[in-house]
């Protein structure tokens, strides 16, 4: 990147700012009277071209006079401003008559002809005049809009293009400070989507506390606010928002020296750049969240991909041992003390088996394999199949089964069903004093079947109840073990049935954890001829 761009552009905004400077006011955006020394300059030019006058009028009388007049006020209207173009129009009309036209040195007109000439040269340099005043204000507008494009296209160049993000960002800054003649800074958004009280490193002065609230009000109103503006105008700095394309990515403020105004093309231009420093902002922002996004796609997909290896390796050798754990429980006998130690084992590998099955279950919901296979199911009978599946692990309670044996058949995924049970139950257990009674409740409403397990435990916190379903979320008091998937697991098999899960605590102590799913039931009279 070279500074010739660079060097354009700022020579431009010069020029622009100077004459902007001349064309219109500074602050309150209206349009003032020319400066006294241009009526002064249209002066000198009428008087230059009287003397010239009379010098040629011998050798060609005073008609072509008329047409030096008009050919010095097309010349000014390219120059100067209407008001002296005007001036200098009339004042042309009334020196050719009072100078040159017959008789001399009066106003008064004694031919039809020289009256005639005079009125049409009265209009002409009129009309001319207003002509080309108005195509300078038109060749000024459009210096201003090739010029605004040009700082607009260097700021992207400079900013856009940068080697890194922090780069850019100084390099706006830097273009800014140079073509405005004022210091700036920038406060961009964080990650929670509030306003940086800090100032960015490109910045090139820092923010008062009161210019930090006046920064905030732009960015929560999305509005400027500051100097020059009629929110806080007794600020020291202006505070434009950094408006993106969705969002609102910071606050650029503009502290411009004493005395220094900016005028409305300056405003306008501002304006731009701010516009365009939010579209760039935004832009790193998306490009940061895809990157991240993609890494943890990729992170998702090796820890998949891994868990699925591991556990598929994992239940060969697994149901090996469980085999083996079988054949040396016949050979032991009576062996009490063999009998308790060979139990344990078979207590451990049951534990491993279940992780690796929900490790296996977690992989398959990622991959959203989970189809439900619907049949009809006893509601009893899933109690009790989900209390075996839970085995020994809660033989040290007392279940209690509270569900209305008239309760009729429904239709559902008995396996994914049954372990959504187990795991509730293993939950439980885990929370639950040996001894304790542990409740499951089956309740069907309408077309809706609510199954939930009670404990008597400590209960839950309320920062575990938000996360109690996440993966891989364990409680802070949680005892030692586990993996935090059961209830996740849970949470994917009922949301493949179309259902909801909850956890919540109980009045009377411990803790409820429930799931609701949509089913369908069979009717009375098919049961009756069933029976």
């Amino acid at each position: 990147m070279t500074d010739h761009p660079r060097a354009n552009a700022e020579a431009l905004l010069t020029e622009l700012r100077n004459e902007t400077q001349r064309d219109q006011p500074a602050e309150k955006f209206t349009r003032t009277p020319a400066p006294i020394n241009e009526f002064f300059i249209a002066g000198i030019l009428a008087a230059l071209v009287t003397v010239v006058s009379f010098l040629i009028k011998p050798f060609t009388g005073y008609l072509p006079i008329a047409l030096l007049y008009l050919l010095l006020v097309v010349a000014v209207g390219l120059k100067l401003r209407r008001g002296p173009v005007l001036t200098l129009a009339a004042l042309s009309a009334l020196l050719w008559n009072f100078l040159f036209i017959p008789p001399h040195f009066t106003f008064y007109i004694d031919k039809l002809e020289d009256a005639m000439m005079f009125a049409m040269f009265f209009v002409v340099a009129m009309a001319m005049g207003h002509l080309t005043s108005r195509l300078r204000l038109s060749e000024i507008a459009e210096r201003r809009r090739e010029r605004r494009t040009a700082a607009l296209h260097e700021l992207a160049h400079q900013a856009a293009f940068a080697t890194d993000f922090d780069t850019g960002l100084r390099a706006a800054v830097r273009l800014i400070e140079s073509i405005f003649a004022a210091q700036a800074a920038l406060l961009l958004r964080q990650t929670d989507h509030t306003l940086s009280e800090v100032t960015h490193p490109a910045s090139s002065f820092a923010l008062s506390k009161k210019e930090n609230g006046v920064a905030a009000w732009a960015f929560n109103r999305r509005m400027p606010a500051g100097k020059f503006t009629d929110t806080l105008p007794d600020s020291e700095a202006l505070h434009l928002p950094l408006q993106g394309r969705t969002a609102i990515m910071g606050v650029l403020s503009i502290r411009p020296p004493a005395g220094r105004l900016f005028d409305l093309s300056e405003r306008e231009l501002l304006d731009a750049f701010a516009v365009l420093i939010g579209l760039i902002l935004e832009k790193e922002h998306i490009i940061e969240a895809f990157k991240h996004a993609e890494v943890l796609e990729a992170s998702e997909r090796l820890r998949r991909a891994l868990l699925d290896s591991v556990s598929h390796e994992l239940k060969t050798p697994l149901s090996a041992v469980q085999a083996g754990i079988a054949a040396l429980s016949k050979q032991i006998g009576t062996d009490e003390e063999r009998r308790a130690t060979l139990r344990e084992v078979q207590s451990a590998v049951q534990r491993l088996h279940r992780v690796i099955n929900n490790l296996l279950d977690m992989t398959r919901i990622e991959a959203g394999v989970i189809q439900p296979k619907v049949d009809w199911c006893d509601i009893g009978d899933l109690i009790q199949s989900a209390i075996s599946l839970a085995g020994d692990a809660i033989a040290d309670h007392r279940i209690v089964v509270d569900a209305d044996e008239t309760l009729p058949m429904v239709k559902l995924d008995q396996a994914l069903i049954e372990q959504c049970l187990c795991n509730f139950l293993l939950n439980a257990v885990a929370w639950s004093k040996p001894g304790t009674n542990i409740t499951v409740r089956a309740v069907l409403k309408g077309d809706e079947l609510a199954l939930s397990v009670l404990d008597e435990g400590p209960g839950l916190s309320n920062s575990d109840l938000a996360h109690i379903f996440e993966k891989f979320y364990r409680a802070s008091d949680a005892r030692p073990g586990g993996t935090g998937l059961g209830l996740s697991i849970v949470d994917g098999f009922v949301r493949a049935h179309g259902g909801t899960v909850r956890a919540a605590n109980r009045e009377t102590g411990g803790a409820e954890f429930a799931l609701t799913i949509p089913v369908e039931t069979m009717r009375a009279d098919i049961m009756e001829d069933l029976a």
